[in-house]
């Protein structure tokens, strides 16, 4: 009999990362023989009737749709931190930066009452949780991988993956100015651009040593043919929680090069870090050592084995449903 359901509004499609998470976790449950859990995505209101009487475990804003229905809220960050940080991005008379402002507004009071409703929430970092932690009783699950899935790259050479999707938008779209600088400052290097794109960014990056593979089947093997992630990101392009794609990397020993808004949540001695697209080309630079590269990858994996391992993190999930049931 079913004693919990987990549910996203979005689709599990090994590309959305709120509908990712939500996979890895019942995957974990599942290999702790906590069996008594169903998944259910693209989630609303025709499906609560299914639900009603059972223990939920709600990702992200979903919890909004449930009233007298006993929850957990899986927060993966915080929307209305994103849309305030958003909103510095542009000019002072746009548009743009007082919709993002009236977002966060928005979002604020949303999610507040949804952490209040709930019966716990669980946190997708360190940083989402410290602003909280005063609401509600919450427990930090941070994002994880199975490690045993991933090989680590057998790649020698310098070549840098980027992992989308890259699309007018998104997070990582906001990075390309910076992007196209560094693949014009390395134009021997193959940059490998993984994850759908639009017209716009392939066109402004239509270079010799430019690959774009649109969505892929195969992810993991993708990535390992490459030996650096590169994922920047301009200061205002802020999300709390640990990105998936970073995780994904390190446990695949691949050393990481992205800007300080990147590396909130996954702060480590191993991450090489550049504030401007000068200092992310110097990073590189210092990774065309071979060597280098080994010893960083070889010490992000190890921490993937034990703080972002998915059976280890589970465990506190479990012990939240225990304490629930």
């Amino acid at each position: 009999m079913t004693k919990v359901f987990m549910i996203t509004e979005h689709k599990i499609d090994g590309i959305n990362a709120s509908g990712n998470r939500a996979k890895w976790e019942v995957e974990a449950l599942k290999k702790k023989n906590f069996s008594d859990i169903e998944l259910i995505d693209k989630f609303d209101k025709t499906k609560i009737p299914k639900i009603s009487n059972k223990l939920v475990h709600a990702q992200q804003l979903s919890g909004r749709l449930l009233e007298n229905i006993q929850y957990i809220v899986d927060a993966h960050g915080l929307e209305y931190v994103y849309s305030a940080q958003m909103s510095h991005g542009y000019p002072l008379h746009s548009w743009r930066r007082w919709a993002f402002k009236v977002k966060s507004y928005h979002y604020e009071k949303l999610e507040t009452k949804i952490f209040r409703n709930s019966k716990h929430i669980i946190c997708a970092g360190e940083k989402i949780y410290e602003k909280v932690k005063n609401i509600q009783n919450a427990t930090v699950v941070r994002n994880s991988v199975f490690p045993e899935n991933y090989i680590p790259t057998k790649c020698k050479n310098l070549k840098i993956a980027l992992v989308g999707p890259f699309l007018p938008g998104k997070l990582n779209y906001f990075g390309l100015d910076m992007i196209k600088f560094i693949v014009e400052k390395f134009n021997n290097v193959e940059f490998v651009f993984i994850g759908p794109t639009d017209k716009n960014f392939r066109d402004t990056l239509n270079f010799k040593n430019t690959t774009f593979t649109g969505k892929v089947n195969n992810y993991i093997e993708t990535l390992r043919t490459c030996s650096v992630l590169l994922a920047p990101y301009p200061d205002f392009a802020y999300y709390l929680g640990s990105k998936t794609k970073f995780i994904e990397a390190a446990a695949c020993q691949i050393p990481i090069v992205t800007t300080p808004v990147g590396n909130i949540d996954f702060q480590n001695d191993y991450v090489c870090i550049g504030k401007t697209k000068n200092e992310l080309v110097n990073q590189i630079h210092y990774l065309e050592d071979e060597d280098i590269r080994t010893d960083l990858g070889k010490k992000l994996r190890n921490l993937i084995l034990k703080k972002y391992n998915a059976e280890i993190e589970i465990e506190k999930v479990i012990k939240i449903y225990n304490e629930l049931l």
